[in-house]
Order: structure tokens, then C-alpha cells, then sequence
């Protein structure tokens, strides 16, 4: 029997990334939405530094590892996602460079599917294995049949909280949620009037790693003194469901100032949502940074993205990998490299996750 199915496939993808999802696009273009918003003056508490957060004592990545022959494999969950796709391609290639082979299974979404292909990797003995886990709980017999035969294992966002709290997994990689969640609202705080009100959207699945987002994001908008209006539910994680969760958001709130949701196709339906209703001169804010993001900040359908790097965690998960098999000691919790809000002022010069792969390695994969 399936154990998630819908939308419950949905949350769990959204668990493991935090991010992006499939989903229709608005491709017309108001420029306006976003360019009022662009030249609002700078107000608020820019001085707010990222101080105490549990990210902050977590190293970036693992030491460059020697090189050598080995095995690896990369369990993706939905290889149609552009950010997981990304993950394999920089494990792959890094892996190549360090003389080794990557085997990258597909789980296309699911639990049973991935379960049965961590176990066959197990039977295979491959040398070490990276896993995104649509649950962690159901891995949990497979990891624990790697670490019978010392197959290292390393996941990412495993445990928000605590960077030694992982289980039986060797290490985790965090993809700096609550750094992205500053910036996002430090750039929002920059283009609003002091002690604006803004909203926030997040998902009907209540994703632990969303909830973390979100309430992070709160925290960092009050402290940069801005006032939480209310929050918008984006009932299916795409596009469509953000434009649901900004009529709900208008109809108790008509005068906010701006949103910030936990992914970027919820930012672009929020504004889709606002040009329905002649709402003009918002802001209008997402996190992940995926190609969807950059199109949507180029035809002003998106003011800023909080971009992860996921070609810095696909390396760095081979590079842990590595270190592991050549028996050296590893961190429990590394974290990728650091977060880039992308605006139109930057759009054009920041470079997409593909072009970070051609410029460290040649190709995008």
C-alpha cells in the first residue's frame, strides 16, 4: 500500500525541500506590482544583525576530501524537481572530478519507491549513499541495514533544531532556512514604510520545515520592526494555491504592504492575486531561487528570492561521503553555502543554479 498519496506526496516533497513545487505560471507581466515597490525608501531596523541562530555555529561544508575510486549513490525523491536535479548533477560531477562514480536512483515521489531502492543500494554495497528522504521515518530499516555494513549515510535537513540530534544518519547538510528567512525579511523591511504590516503564506500540510520557515520569518519581520498582518494558506503548494491564499489574505487585510512566502510560486500567485484586485506598489517575496524565480523578477511578477545553493550541497554530500570512507571525522551538521536574495537589481548578474555548475565545472551536468 501507498503510504502518501495527493497531496500528502505534495507535503512530503515540500518537507524535503522547503521550496518549490510543480504547478501552472502566470506568465503575463506587471511590472508595476514590483517597481513601486523597488523605489519605496529604506525604513525599518537595518541594523538587525543574524545573531542566535542554531545555524550560526555550523560549519560550511566538510574539509576537500583526497580523491580516489569509490561508489556513491544519491537517492533523489523527485528527479522532475529542478532543485533536486541540481543536488545530483553537482554530486555527480564533483564526484567525477575526485575520481569516483555516482549511482542516482529516482523515487518520483514515492515513500515505498524510495524505501525499496535504499534497501536495494544496501544489497548492492555501494560504498556510501546520500539520501533526501520523502520520510525519514520510513528509512529507518534501511539506514539501520547500512550501518550494519558501514555504509555511510548523509541526509539533509534531517533535524532542524539540533545539529547533533540525526539518528543513525552519519551527518546532515542544512540548507540555511532561518539565514534566508533573515534576508528575506531584512529585503522586505528595506522596501516598506517603518512598522508596515505584511502577511505571510504558507502550506495546508503542516511540514514541520515549513512551519520553521515561516515562524522564522515572523521572528526576523518583527525584529526588523515590521508587523505581521496575518497569514494565507496556499492549499495545493503551486502558483494557483498562492493566489488562493492572497484572496484570503486581501479579504481580512485589504492594506498590507507586502508578503513573504514560504516558496516562490506562492510569492508569484500573491501577486498574480493583487493585480486581479488593481492592488498595486506590494512587495512581494519568495525563497528557493529556481529558475521560476528568476523569470518571475525579470517580468516584474516577483520582487526578491531568498536563493539557496544547492549545487554547494550536492558537492559538499560528496565530499562527506568521501571523508567518511577515508575514515576521517566528520561534523554531525554542516551547513551550504550562504543564501543570495536575487532583485531585479541583480537578476541579470546572480548566477542560476546551472551556470554555478558550468562555472565550477565546465558544464551544468
Amino acid at each position: 500500500m501507498k503510504r502518501f498519496t495527493g497531496a500528502l506526496v505534495m507535503a512530503v516533497l515540500t518537507l524535503v525541500l522547503g521550496l518549490a513545487a510543480c504547478g501552472g505560471s502566470d506568465e503575463s507581466s506587471d511590472a508595476t506590482t514590483t517597481e513601486a515597490a523597488a523605489t519605496t525608501e529604506a525604513s525599518g531596523s537595518s541594523d538587525v544583525e543574524f545573531s542566535g541562530s542554531v545555524e550560526s555555529d555550523v560549519p560550511v561544508g566538510y574539509d576537500e576530501p583526497d580523491s580516489g575510486e569509490v561508489r556513491l549513490a544519491y537517492l533523489n525523491p523527485l528527479g522532475a524537481n529542478e532543485f533536486l536535479s541540481t543536488l545530483g548533477k553537482a554530486m555527480k560531477l564533483e564526484t567525477e572530478k575526485l575520481g569516483g562514480t555516482v549511482v542516482e536512483l529516482d523515487a518520483k515521489g514515492d515513500v515505498d519507491t524510495q524505501v525499496s531502492q535504499f534497501q536495494q543500494l544496501v544489497a548492492q554495497d555501494v560504498d556510501a549513499i546520500f539520501v533526501f528522504a520523502l520520510d525519514p521515518g520510513s528509512v529507518q530499516p534501511a539506514l539501520k541495514q547500512a550501518k550494519a555494513k558501514n555504509i555511510p549515510v548523509i541526509t539533509i535537513d534531517l533535524a532542524l533544531d539540533s545539529p547533533t540530534e540525526i539518528g543513525d544518519f552519519d551527518s546532515q547538510i542544512w540548507q540555511r532556512r532561518d539565514e534566508a528567512a533573515y534576508l528575506g525579511a531584512k529585503e522586505m523591511a528595506s522596501r516598506v514604510d517603518e512598522g508596515a504590516s505584511v502577511a505571510t503564506i504558507d502550506f495546508a500540510v503542516k511540514v514541520p520545515s515549513i512551519v520553521y520557515s515561516i515562524e522564522r520569518a515572523k521572528f526576523w519581520a518583527e525584529k526588523f520592526g515590521l508587523t505581521i498582518a496575518g497569514n494565507g494558506t496556499n492549499p495545493s503548494d503551486d502558483i494557483a494555491g498562492g493566489e488562493k491564499a492572497m484572496t484570503e489574505i486581501l479579504g481580512a487585510n485589504p492594506d498590507i504592504a507586502g508578503v513573504i512566502g514560504y516558496n516562490d510560486p506562492s510569492a508569484i500567485g500573491a501577486a498574480a492575486a493583487a493585480r486581479a484586485q488593481s492592488k498595486t506598489g506590494l512587495v512581494f517575496g519568495g525563497q528557493n531561487g529556481g529558475s521560476d524565480a528568476f523569470e518571475a523578477i525579470k517580468a516584474g511578477r516577483l520582487t526578491y528570492s531568498a536563493k539557496l545553493d544547492p549545487p554547494s550541497m550536492g558537492k559538499f554530500a560528496a565530499w562527506g561521503l568521501y571523508n567518511l570512507l577515508q575514515g576521517k571525522e566528520v561534523s554531525k551538521t554542516v551547513k551550504a553555502e550562504a543564501p543570495v536574495i536575487v532583485t531585479s537589481d541583480n537578476v541579470d548578474s546572480e548566477p542560476t543554479w546551472d551556470m554555478q555548475l558550468q562555472e565550477e565545472y565546465g558544464t551544468s551536468g
